[in-house]
């Protein structure tokens, strides 16, 4: 399984930090890891895995990203240490438009100043972002992570050189088969989170990862060995 990347994890996470020998000899050759505060970003400076990049952002909806994050993100872009804008986005369980609005732009402006690519957190907000991102930033890179939405919103956003990762809870048959074909996708785990789909574990693994790609490789008739040659392909076009 040469090639295969989770594209969005968090490797922070203690338990799955110690996870990260067993996904190697799986097969997992390395990581996308997301930070998203002030000790998430010192995390992953003090711990340098050759098997792992990471991005760093100020996320809409988890507790511990503030506004005061955006200086280190641009210190962190100036010295080179992360290698894409996320996860960022819009999330529509909180009640702070104005706020998640604001950061967004401002965060989207440092990933073009820069020229980085965009880990994209999107809840229940697809059309809001849609907007902002037509009228604002169509240029846009990177990739909508966890992507389980409609078919419908997966053609609107295929207007944009935007990827599909997706997870282990992924979107309906119709809406999977659309993203294959159109041929720019990713897989990921967003290990410790979003489980498997009737999964009775505390939290996911990084080794779901296999499953994630066997459940796809069952949906699209498309053999394991393909979907992990084109992943890796478009892993290069977006970290480039």
């Amino acid at each position: 399984m040469k090639g295969l990347i989770d594209a969005h994890c968090h490797l922070n996470d203690e338990r799955i930090f110690a996870e990260i020998p067993e996904a190697l000899k799986l097969g997992i050759s390395s990581f996308i890891s997301s930070a998203l505060c002030q000790e998430e970003y010192d995390w992953h400076i003090q711990n340098e895995i050759p098997n792992m990049k990471w991005c760093a952002g100020i996320h809409p909806y988890y507790k511990k990203s503030k506004e005061s994050d955006l200086d280190r993100i641009i210190q962190l872009c100036e010295e080179k240490k992360i290698v894409g804008i996320g996860e960022i986005g819009l999330d529509g369980r909180n009640d702070n438009e104005d706020w998640q609005n604001r950061i967004l732009l401002q965060q989207l402006d440092i990933a073009c100043n820069f020229d980085l690519p965009i880990v994209f957190h999107i809840v229940r907000k697809y059309y809001e972002l849609y907007k902002i991102l037509k009228n604002n930033f169509p240029k846009v890179t990177g990739y909508l992570h966890g992507f389980n939405a409609s078919k419908d919103i997966a053609e609107n956003f295929s207007k944009f050189d935007l990827a599909f990762s997706i997870g282990c809870k992924p979107p309906k048959n119709d809406c999977i088969d659309y993203i294959i074909k159109r041929g720019f996708f990713l897989f990921e785990t967003d290990a410790p989170y979003q489980q498997p789909l009737y999964s009775k574990e505390e939290y996911n693994h990084l080794k779901n990862l296999l499953w994630n790609l066997e459940n796809i490789s069952k949906i699209t008739g498309i053999s394991v060995a393909k979907l992990i040659e084109s992943q890796y392909k478009n892993h290069k076009m977006i970290y480039k």
